[in-house]
C-alpha cells in the first residue's frame, strides 16, 4: 500500500475544481522551508471541510519564485496556491489572505557566516557598522530591495542552493536567513561545509508578512475565502499557536532571540494595508 507524499491529501477524484490546491514545490531536494506552511494550509482546509467539502492538496512543478508568480496568473490548470512574503507589486498581481502564516517570524533574520568570522560580528553595535559587511541574497527575493534601501551592501546569486557555496567561497560575509529557515539549512550543509555557522549575537528585523496567495479569478477568490475562514478558525481555537509552537519554539529558544542585539530596518516595499494592529497575528521576541 502506498503512502501520500507530504502535504498531499487524498480526496475523491470528483473533488470540485476550486478545492484543488496546487502549491509551490521546494526549490531543491533539501529545501524544507515550506513544510510548516503546508501543515497550516492543510489544517485550515480540514477545519472548513464540513462547510466546503473535500479538497486535494498537492505540490506543483519546481520553479523559481519569479516563475511561480507568472504561473499563478496563467488561465490554465496548474499552480494555483502560493506562499510568499508580501510586496506591493505582488499584491497588484495576486490575491493574498492577509493572515501571516508564520506569525511574522520570517522578518527576524540571523546570519549564516564562516565560524572564524564571529569576532567581526560580535563588534557590530549599530546599523552603520552592519553596513560595512556584505550580504548574500537570491536576486529574485524581495529582501534584496529591503537590504539596499537600508544601505546594506548585497551580493546576489542566481539560485538558492548556490548562495551557500558563495558564502563559503567568501563572495560575501553573511547570508541573512529567517529564524524559521536557518537551523535546517545549517544541518543540511554542515557536512559539506563544517566551517559554516550561525552568527550568535545579532538579530535583524524588518516587517515581512508571509501570506497564502491566489489568482484574481472567481476560483481564486473562492480558494482565498475558504482559506481565510480556516485561518481565522485556527487562530480562534488556538491551533495556529500550537502549530507555530511545535514547529519553532525549540529553534527560537536555541537561537536565543531575546538575548540578541536587535537592529531594525524598514521594509519600503509593503503596502500600508497589513494587519499589524492585530497582536494575535504576530510573534514578538520578549526582552
Amino acid at each position: 500500500m502506498g503512502f501520500a507524499p507530504f502535504g498531499v491529501v487524498r480526496a475523491a477524484d470528483d473533488v470540485a475544481p476550486q478545492w484543488r490546491f496546487v502549491h509551490n514545490a521546494p526549490e531543491t531536494a533539501g529545501d524544507q522551508r515550506y513544510d510548516y506552511h503546508w501543515r497550516v494550509l492543510r489544517a485550515a482546509l480540514e477545519v472548513t471541510r464540513s462547510k466546503y467539502g473535500d479538497y486535494r492538496l498537492e505540490p506543483g512543478q519546481p520553479m523559481s519564485e519569479k516563475l511561480q508568480v507568472v504561473e499563478m496568473q496563467r488561465p490554465q490548470i496548474g499552480l494555483n496556491t502560493l506562499v510568499l512574503d508580501a510586496t506591493q507589486t505582488l499584491e497588484e498581481a495576486l490575491l493574498p489572505v492577509k493572515i501571516p502564516v508564520d506569525k511574522g517570524l520570517l522578518g527576524y533574520r540571523v546570519f549564516l557566516i564562516q565560524a572564524e568570522d564571529q569576532p567581526r560580528f560580535a563588534g557590530v553595535q549599530s546599523l552603520e557598522q552592519l553596513r560595512q559587511l556584505r550580504f548574500g541574497q537570491q536576486r529574485e527575493w524581495s529582501d534584496v530591495a529591503v537590504y539596499r534601501a537600508a544601505g546594506l551592501p548585497v551580493v546576489t546569486g542566481s539560485s538558492y542552493e548556490g548562495l551557500f557555496h558563495m558564502l563559503m567561497l567568501r563572495r560575501f560575509d553573511a547570508f541573512g536567513r529567517g529564524v524559521s529557515e536557518v537551523s535546517g539549512e545549517l544541518a543540511h550543509w554542515r557536512t559539506q561545509y563544517p566551517q559554516m555557522a550561525i552568527e550568535r549575537e545579532l538579530l535583524l528585523y524588518y516587517p515581512l508578512p508571509v501570506y497564502f496567495w491566489f489568482a484574481r479569478t472567481d476560483e481564486g477568490r473562492l480558494r482565498a475565502q475558504r482559506v481565510e475562514e480556516g485561518m481565522l478558525a485556527l487562530i480562534a481555537d488556538g491551533t495556529l499557536d500550537r502549530l507555530f509552537t511545535e514547529e519553532y519554539a525549540a529553534t527560537i529558544e536555541q537561537l536565543g532571540l531575546d538575548r540578541r542585539r536587535t537592529l531594525r530596518i524598514a521594509n519600503p516595499h509593503l503596502s500600508s494595508n497589513h494587519p499589524f494592529d492585530k497582536p494575535a497575528y504576530w510573534f514578538t521576541p520578549m526582552p
